[in-house]
């Protein structure tokens, strides 16, 4: 008994010798098979990245203020050879609205393998301002458009003045940066919504130098004070209200005075001829 045991255990060890080892071979096969694939992937992607897709032609359409040919071309230069995979879109359009700044939106679609189809719209000058005895056109959202020497060269664009609080620094294709963070949020907030109102088209000059004192000038005739931003769009509502029942008084082009309508339970106006009709302290 014994020895049939022994012979037993012995020929079970053989069989589940057999079976690892056949079990190891089916896994090197497998590895080998994996490794192999995962080779031709590299070697597919490889190919890919730096031969098959890179940009080859590029088309821009959109926009009426610059030439879209010009900008076809400037990309072309730009990008043309660079792996499709490496182009950025945040970075593509950032550098086209600081070469270009009177773009508003840049879009950009990869067309694969090797095509770049670039959609823009124009930006529009909404105000004007002065920093460092320079002039620059700015839009409603107080990106920087352009750069100007002299006033006087705006004259005919029917731009709205504003004056700023202290400014950092201004960049064409940028937002205007301020020497305080906080200004930014409340300037963009009155520009807006002065942009967005119905007075809009008469407003020759806003002031907002000092956050608790703004004012702007309305139809050469009104100065309108509305000291914070708070409630702004209340103030031009009650300023409204002001003016159409002075309407009459107003009906002069020399009689002028100032609305003040900073506390909105106190709003009032005061006709004076010699108020100071102007966004500039």
């Amino acid at each position: 008994m014994d020895a049939l045991s022994h012979s037993d255990r012995v020929l079970r060890d053989n069989f589940e010798n057999v079976g690892r080892s056949r079990r190891r071979s089916r896994l090197v096969s497998v590895l080998l098979i994996a490794a192999l694939i995962l080779t031709v992937v590299l070697a597919l992607v490889t190919v890919g990245y730096f031969i098959v897709f890179r940009v080859k032609s590029v088309t821009v359409s959109g926009s009426e203020k610059y030439q879209n040919k010009a900008i076809t071309e400037a990309c072309q230069a730009g990008y043309s050879g660079m792996s499709m995979f490496r182009v950025s879109y945040q970075e593509m359009a950032s550098q086209l609205q600081l070469n270009y700044p009177y773009l508003k939106t840049v879009e950009i679609r990869k067309v694969w393998p090797s095509s770049l189809e670039i959609t823009v719209t124009d930006d529009a000058g909404a105000y004007y301002t002065e920093i460092s005895d320079q002039y620059f056109v700015l839009s409603h959202e107080l990106r920087v458009l352009e750069r100007v020497d002299e006033e006087s060269m705006l004259d005919y664009r029917g731009l709205c003045h504003v004056t700023l609080p202290p400014v950092a620094y201004a960049v064409t294709g940028s937002y205007v940066r301020f020497m305080r963070e906080s200004d930014f949020q409340n300037v963009s907030s009155v520009c807006r919504t002065l942009y967005q109102s119905e007075m809009s088209r008469l407003i020759s000059s806003i002031n907002m130098n000092d956050k608790f004192d703004m004012f702007f000038i309305y139809n050469n005739q009104y100065r309108i004070e509305f000291g914070k931003n708070e409630d702004l769009e209340t103030k031009l509502e009650l300023v409204r209200k002001i003016i159409d029942t002075f309407s009459d008084e107003f009906s002069s082009d020399k009689l002028k005075g100032t609305v003040n309508v900073s506390d909105i339970t106190l709003g009032f106006v005061i006709f004076d001829s010699k108020v100071k009709l102007s966004g500039r302290k």
